[in-house]
């Protein structure tokens, strides 16, 4: 599962800057377990080295993918909620940008088929704002400014440092 491997790398990426140091190299922060099979979580002693890499190895990814399935059982609710959010502000900003290059053709008619589809969704938000935001030179500006808000709030929820995106990331 892509989140899975995601949640994954993070945290073997986490472990890596836990461990490094620019001056020294690798200095764990951690003490390190003495042998290789120190974290077999109960299994018996291997007796040849590749055993041991091998078991070595497994419990270690056991441990990653167990401690990154905890992750995304807690928060099973912000990859859904981050996906409606992002249709939802992608298509209003679609459509008040549709708007706005419709104000540029002042003979459409609106309510003909394939622009009825972008008054319907638009056209409530438009009529509660036009007395409150001015024309500017005689040019209704309430599109730009929804289009502005939808992209504020895009960014602010689901962008690079969007509050939904750290939370997805780091459980923040």
């Amino acid at each position: 599962h892509p989140r899975d491997q995601m949640n994954v790398l993070s945290l073997i990426s986490l472990a890596l800057a836990l461990c490094w140091s620019p001056t020294t190299g690798f200095s764990p922060a951690l003490p390190l377990p003495r042998s290789p099979c120190s974290l077999t979580f109960g299994r018996p002693t291997p007796t040849s080295s590749i055993e041991r890499h091998m078991i070595d190895a497994s419990s270690m990814v056991e441990a990653i993918v167990s401690s990154s399935m905890q992750l995304a059982e807690t928060e099973a609710w912000v990859q859904p909620a981050a996906t409606a959010l992002d249709v939802f502000l992608n298509f209003m900003s679609l459509a008040m940008l549709s708007r706005v290059v419709l104000s540029w053709y002042p003979t459409a008619n609106l309510k003909e088929a394939p622009w009825i589809f972008l008054v319907i969704p638009t056209e409530p938000l438009l009529r509660a704002v036009k007395g409150v935001i001015p024309p500017a030179f005689g040019v209704d500006i309430t599109p730009v400014a929804w289009l502005g808000l939808f992209t504020f709030v895009h960014e602010i929820l689901l962008g690079q440092q969007g509050l939904f995106t750290m939370k997805m990331k780091y459980g923040i």
